[in-house]
Formats: C-alpha cells, sequence, structure tokens
C-alpha cells in the first residue's frame, strides 16, 4: 500500500520539493554516514577541516570518501543539501497539522533545534535576498502553520504568513547561533523560542510600529516614502 506525502508550500506559493525517501542500500547508508561524519567534523574543527578529519570521524578510509565525494566543495554541498532534508524530514515526522497551533509551533521548533544542533555548521548564515530551493523547502512548513493560526484567529494578521514564518525562522537561527542565551536543554530553548514567536505574533499583540518609536528625536522625521516613523506597518 503506497502513501502520499503532500508538500508545504512555500512563500511564493508554489509546492516546495519534499526530501527523498532515504535509500537503505549499503551504499546510501555509507554516503550517510560521511555526511554526519563531516558535521561532526565541522562542529568539532571548524570550517577548516580537512578531509582526512572527516574520513576519521566518519570511520572509513580516505579512499571511501573520495568515492563518494570528489572534492571537498563537493561534499560540502552535498552536506547543505542533506541538512536541509534532515530539516524538513524532521518537520513531517513532527505531524504539525494534527495538533493545535500552540502545540505545532512548540514541535516545529524543537524540530528544527533538533536538526540545527547538528547541522548547523554548514548553513549559510549570511542574508539571503533569493532563497534556494532548500531554504524555501525547511520554510515552507513555518509559513504554512502560520497561515493557519491566522486562519483560527490565533496570530496576527497585519503581516503575511510568509512574513511571521521567516520570522519564526529567524528566531530558530537565533537560538543556534547563541545557544547559551536560552540554555543547553532542548525542550526548554524550544518552549522560549516558540514563547517569543507567539506573544510576538498573537493576534492580541500591539499593531507593529514603522521606524522609530513615538517620543524618539527623530520621530518627526519622514521616512524616504514619504510616511512618518510611527505609523502602522502596511500589509503585504
Amino acid at each position: 500500500m503506497s502513501s502520499t506525502r503532500t508538500s508545504p508550500t512555500h512563500p511564493g506559493g508554489d509546492a516546495a520539493p519534499l526530501p527523498p525517501a532515504e535509500d537503505d542500500s549499503r551504499e546510501a547508508r555509507q554516503r550517510r554516514a560521511i555526511l554526519r561524519g563531516a558535521a561532526a567534523a565541522l562542529r568539532e574543527h571548524g570550517s577548516g577541516v580537512g578531509m582526512a578529519e572527516v574520513a576519521r570521524t566518519a570511520g572509513v578510509g580516505r579512499a571511501t570518501l573520495y568515492r563518494h565525494f570528489a572534492t571537498r566543495d563537493v561534499l560540502l554541498e552535498a552536506l547543505s543539501q542533506f541538512a536541509a532534508d534532515e530539516s524538513v524530514r524532521a518537520l513531517l515526522a513532527a505531524d504539525l497539522a494534527g495538533v493545535p497551533v500552540p502545540e505545532a509551533i512548540v514541535r516545529a521548533t524543537r524540530a528544527l533545534l533538533v536538526v540545527g544542533r547538528e547541522y548547523w555548521t554548514v548553513a549559510d548564515r549570511g542574508p539571503a535576498e533569493d532563497p534556494t530551493a532548500r531554504e524555501l523547502a525547511v520554510s515552507g512548513p513555518l509559513v504554512e502553520l502560520a497561515a493557519r493560526g491566522q486562519q483560527e484567529g490565533v496570530l496576527r494578521t497585519d503581516l503575511p504568513a510568509a512574513r511571521l514564518g521567516l520570522l519564526h525562522g529567524v528566531l530558530i537561527q537565533g537560538a543556534l547561533l547563541y545557544p547559551q542565551l536560552l540554555g543547553e536543554d532542548l525542550d526548554e530553548a524550544a518552549g522560549t523560542v516558540a514563547r517569543l514567536y507567539t506573544d510576538g505574533a498573537a493576534a492580541s499583540a500591539a499593531p507593529l510600529l514603522r521606524g522609530p518609536l513615538p517620543g524618539d528625536p527623530l520621530a518627526g522625521t519622514p521616512l524616504p516614502d514619504g510616511s512618518l516613523p510611527g505609523s502602522p506597518l502596511p500589509e503585504g
């Protein structure tokens, strides 16, 4: 009996690609072991780690490593894709649609923290003007969850769901960048991030303001679009 998996929608509205089902062949298992070893080596030794250390950490010979990944760049690219696929699998396994929105937010946060703590070293942490397909695949479930929260009256509607979902992702990234601020306990960190997000994104939250807060000495200075700081953010 075959099962059908639905693909989450990314901010552009199209279906984001789901990761392929895991191949259980010996070669595929060996490839995954190398990728996990590479992530561990990067965490321990930093971005300059060499292929010899990756092979040692993965428990394979250098010949085996190079048979799967001819160069270090090829390995890092495959590792980035593997990390994204693992993130999407974790979100699918979290069954976000099967629980109320607040619980789904905690589950999604925890799922991405679990994967992120293992693979965050390979993420591109700079600002991205054009998100890649794998980034959209990971953010898609967060956007979908935000849209559901808006429809059910749980989350604010003065920001589009795409922006809320991406802000949720930014908070998760912050927790990965600065774990010392939230503590090492996974459940505690997930709960803190989820509360920060839901408090700010709640339907009852105060409207967002543009520019400096009222009382700021620059509050009367028009913004480049001619509006004044303190005016509500437009939708969209």
